[in-house]
């Protein structure tokens, strides 16, 4: 019944008077990092995207599911577990959920603000915590939680209510956090966390301030030789896609120079 209805959603073939939200989103939020891929991806996410970006959702709604998808059990889901599980499904779901509605709120600005600051503080800090960079399973599909997670990321920087400048460098320590890791980032990650650098520029970041970090992210304090030549493909990776974005454009000429000029890195 709720798979053919959230069908209907998606291909928009249901007249949506018809639909218990309250129950379909129920279904949906139990469901959001359902092993299923077709269900999971195309049906609920999809299902999401449909509903919130075309504002079929009350406000009551709306709090509702950005609450759940913010807390322990849905971002955080064992979040601190060394070993990779099915659970990164709902994490990184509920990322991209969560990114849908702080772009509406970030225009709207109709949600409690305590509620959405909370949810930009744990969207911050999600991708510090996230440890499972698994790209896309061949058997479960997609996971991808450093793309996601970098989505989410972008989003609430560029939301008004985040101010705290301390922040900022919070948003640089998770995605230098993700490149400073022995799995080999293949699903072009790099390319999905270049918004979030924008972000941080339009919000006030400096050029100094990005050439700094950037050049921190050469200092790889790792003995093991294959780890940290995993951690150096990830940067040269991400270095290689941040110059060819910068050079679309005028700003941050100093980091520009730097990458071509000095960096260790070839690119």
């Amino acid at each position: 019944m709720m798979k053919e209805q959230l069908e209907g959603i998606v291909k928009k073939s249901i007249n949506l008077d018809l639909i218990d939200f309250n129950e379909l989103i129920q279904f949906m939020l139990k469901n959001i990092g359902n092993p299923d891929g077709y269900l999971r991806d195309n049906l609920i996410y999809r299902g999401f995207c449909e509903l919130i970006l075309n504002e079929q959702f009350t406000e009551e709604q709306l709090v509702l599911i950005l609450k759940t998808c913010s807390d322990d059990e849905h971002l955080y889901l064992n979040i601190t577990q060394s070993n990779p599980s099915d659970d990164v499904f709902t994490r990184s779901f509920s990322a991209l959920v969560i990114t849908l509605i702080l772009g509406i709120d970030r225009e709207k600005r109709s949600l409690p603000e305590e509620l959405v600051g909370e949810a930009i503080h744990r969207s911050i800090h999600y991708l510090f915590l996230e440890k499972d960079y698994r790209g896309f399973d061949n058997t479960k599909g997609w996971a991808h939680a450093v793309a996601h997670g970098s989505d989410l990321l972008t989003e609430a920087i560029r939301h008004p209510l985040m101010m705290e400048s301390q922040l900022l460098c919070n948003a640089l320590q998770s995605l230098k956090s993700c490149l400073h890791t022995e799995y080999a980032l293949i699903d072009e990650e790099e390319e999905r966390m270049l918004p979030v650098i924008d972000a941080l520029l339009d919000k006030g970041l400096t050029d100094e301030q990005l050439l700094t970090w950037l050049k921190g992210l050469h200092y790889i304090e790792v003995e093991d030789w294959h780890k940290k030549y995993r951690y150096e493909w990830n940067v040269k990776k991400f270095e290689a896609a941040l110059l060819r974005h910068l050079l679309k454009s005028t700003k941050c000429t100093q980091t520009t120079n730097w990458i071509v000029y000095e960096s260790p890195a070839v690119v």
